[in-house]
């Protein structure tokens, strides 16, 4: 989603507000004319998050938690992952 978020349709104009420092930032970071795509980057990165987080919430619900082993088998294979 956050890699393709023209697929999602038309833009729309909407009033966010937002901390002083944060715009300020966004702004430094990317300009005033991207400010918007970065936003929307943003927004449609933290969906997929959430979205994740429902699944890994039904799928915990549904089969119970990773088993410690599995954590620590995941963890070796992956050292440098958090």
């Amino acid at each position: 989603m956050a890699g393709n978020v023209r697929a999602l349709g038309r833009s729309r104009k909407i009033s966010v507000s937002m901390p002083e420092g944060l715009t300020a930032a966004v702004q430094q970071r990317v300009g005033r004319g991207e400010f918007s795509q970065y936003v929307t980057e943003a927004v449609a990165r933290q969906l997929e998050l959430d979205l994740l987080a429902e699944l890994a919430a039904l799928l915990e619900d549904e089969h119970g938690p990773v088993p410690e082993a599995f954590l620590a088998e995941a963890g070796a294979a992956w050292p440098d992952a958090e």
